[in-house]
């Protein structure tokens, strides 16, 4: 278990603890305020660990005897997972906002994520060598290769060259089919665009408003009526003569 206590960073240290905030959203001038309680701690490193910081465990704190209790809870609850502890009189440091203790407290933290990266990384590629033993279409062979002015033999991984034909071969006629939809797509974003302009048009013929037909007085109305009667009066009359030509008009 590393025990965190008081110590002196140098400037390039302080530096990278400056950054790190900064990437964080944090105003490193205000470091000593806004880190004598464990709370902007916890919202950071639950954005990492979700499962392992609870913030409801670490309230916002004011007074420095809260504050000390603070982070006990969080010295115990998620430092001792990574293998770390702070002692007392550090806490106590931190509680107070003195000089360089927030600071010896996040490079500490940057060191553990760091290590932790390089085995995450490390594990990936054991892994993955892993995979490579397991398939046979994989194989290491050794070749040269030059390193300064000198020249070494190196494990290199391999495929048969069949298989990355197979592979070439697959890859185009995906290509083939990602252009084909393509192209059809292109095609129906044309088709919708012109039934849409279609339909914009008979919108517009409907939305029209129909022609307005004159309107005719009451007095006309009866005079086109009247002389409507008398024309077809005339033109019984005349039929009537027509078929009886011998008939005598009379005469008043």
């Amino acid at each position: 278990m590393h025990t965190i206590s008081s110590k002196s960073l140098s400037n390039e240290e302080i530096a990278e603890v400056h950054k790190w905030l900064q990437q964080n959203e944090f105003n490193a001038s205000r470091i000593r305020r806004e880190f004598s309680d464990v709370l902007p701690l916890a919202e950071m490193m639950k954005r990492d660990y979700p499962r392992l910081v609870d913030l409801n465990n670490f309230p916002k704190r004011s007074s420095v005897q809260r504050k000390v209790a603070n982070w006990e809870a969080f010295n115990y609850k998620v430092l001792s997972k990574f293998n770390l502890q702070m002692n007392p009189e550090f806490i106590l440091l931190l509680a107070t906002g003195a000089h360089g203790a927030a600071e010896v407290l996040l490079s500490e933290i940057m060191r553990v994520k760091k290590r932790q990266r390089v085995v995450e990384s490390r594990n990936a590629i054991l892994a993955q060598e892993q995979i490579w033993e397991e398939n046979d279409e994989v194989k290491t062979v050794i070749v040269n290769k030059q390193v300064g002015d000198g020249i070494v033999q190196v494990p290199q991984k391999m495929i048969l060259y069949s298989l990355y034909e197979n592979m070439a071969r697959d890859n185009q006629a995906k290509d083939l089919i990602i252009e084909t939809n393509r192209k059809r797509l292109a095609h129906m974003e044309n088709i919708i665009k012109v039934k849409t302009e279609r339909i914009d048009e008979l919108l517009i013929q409907v939305g029209k408003s129909p022609t307005n037909k004159p309107q005719v007085s009451p007095r006309s109305s009866f005079t086109s009526r009247l002389a409507s009667t008398s024309l077809l009066s005339y033109e019984a009359l005349g039929c009537t003569r027509k078929r009886h030509p011998n008939t005598p008009v009379s005469s008043d």
